[in-house]
């Protein structure tokens, strides 16, 4: 789905879920489809959060390793050969490792948010199909 679909399609859902309920748990179907679509709303806006604060630890962590690998070059520089560091071919390669991850995660979050777009869609199609106000 393009971002300004899911985008309408996640304010159409928050409409929905919006709806007010009764006092008494209503056990009608469109009832049910507005319950379903507020979790499914809720799942997307906790993936996103738990993925955001992932992309934000692999990039505090990046930077540590940043920030030792141009510590490890200075120090290289001043005072011995490259040989003398096989540790920074290690700090390379972690920072190699995490930008995989990243990657990584992205697909991921991609794959999820698409399938709880798709539930969503389906949701709010069932919802509209048998909703007489």
């Amino acid at each position: 789905m393009t971002k300004k679909f899911a985008k309408t399609l996640e304010e159409k859902a928050n409409q929905l879920a919006a709806y007010p309920l009764k006092k008494q748990w209503d056990d009608s179907i469109p009832s049910m489809f507005r319950r379903e679509i507020a979790l499914t709303v809720d799942q997307i806006q906790r993936l996103r959060e738990r993925h955001e604060e992932m992309f934000h630890s692999l990039l505090r962590l990046e930077c540590y390793v940043d920030t030792d690998l141009m510590a490890m070059e200075n120090r290289q520089q001043q005072y011995a050969a490259a040989d003398n560091f096989p540790e920074m071919e290690q700090l390379k390669q972690r920072l190699f490792d995490i930008e995989k991850e990243r990657r990584n995660l992205s697909l991921k979050l991609e794959e999820k948010t698409q399938n709880l777009e798709t539930r969503l869609l389906e949701l709010i199609n069932r919802h509209q199909q048998l909703d007489i106000r």
